[in-house]
């Protein structure tokens, strides 16, 4: 079921640095080199499978952006709080 803004609202307050654009949470990671983006993303990859629910990916150079949406709900859900929670252990 898509949380309503509020209930985004308190989960953001929880995770720094990620937002809440166009329906879904979003946050862009900074590394030190291309390959240490490339082995994060692998990590986030390697947690959604576990979680089967999977982010969109976009590694530019030396950042990642990850966006983070239920498609078949329409928006965010706890599935997505859920995933970035473990993304955040990861760091």
């Amino acid at each position: 079921m898509k949380l309503s803004r509020q209930e985004i609202g308190n989960a953001l307050t929880r995770f720094p640095g990620w937002g809440w654009e166009n329906e879904a949470l979003v946050k862009t990671f900074s590394f030190s080199t291309y390959m240490e983006g490339v082995q994060f993303a692998v990590r986030v990859a390697e947690e959604a499978e576990r979680l089967d629910h999977h982010p969109d990916m976009l590694i530019s150079y030396r950042t990642v952006t990850l966006t983070c949406t239920t498609h078949d709900a329409g928006g965010v859900t706890e599935r997505d709080v859920a995933l970035i929670e473990r993304i955040e252990r990861l760091l």
